[in-house]
C-alpha cells in the first residue's frame, strides 16, 4: 500500500476552508477513484458534479485540490502526529471502498 496526501477545498456559505486527508490505496487509480468517491459523497443530495473534480450541494461546494505521494518518513510523520484522518481504499475503482483506521465506513462517518 501507498500512502498520498489528499486536499480538497470546501466552501460552505462563501467561506472556504481546506481538508486534509490521509489516503492509503495499492496505485494512484484507486487513491483517486477513493478521493472522487468522498467527493461525491460528502453531504447528501448531490446536485451536480463538474469534471470529476468539482460537486456541488445545497449545503456547498467541494473541489479535489491536490494529491501527493508520500514516502515512508512523510507518512509516519505525519501518521504520528495523529491531526489527519486516515482512509484505506479497496475494492474496485469503479466501486471504491473508504475505511478509517478502525474499519469504519467513509459514509457513515460523513452522513
Amino acid at each position: 500500500m501507498n500512502t498520498w496526501l489528499v486536499g480538497l477545498i470546501v466552501d460552505v456559505d462563501d467561506t472556504e476552508m481546506m481538508v486534509y486527508y490521509l489516503v492509503s490505496a495499492t496505485d494512484l487509480e484507486h487513491a483517486e477513484a477513493g478521493v472522487l468517491e468522498m467527493g461525491r459523497t460528502w453531504w447528501p443530495s448531490l446536485k451536480r458534479e463538474d469534471d470529476r473534480h468539482r460537486w456541488e450541494y445545497e449545503t456547498g461546494v467541494v473541489w479535489f485540490n491536490s494529491i501527493i505521494l508520500l514516502d515512508d518518513v512523510e507518512n509516519s510523520i505525519l501518521r504520528g502526529l495523529k491531526f489527519l484522518n486516515a482512509w484505506t481504499v479497496t475494492g474496485s475503482t469503479d466501486a471504491p471502498v473508504l475505511r478509517d483506521e478502525w474499519g469504519n465506513d467513509w459514509r457513515d462517518i460523513t452522513r
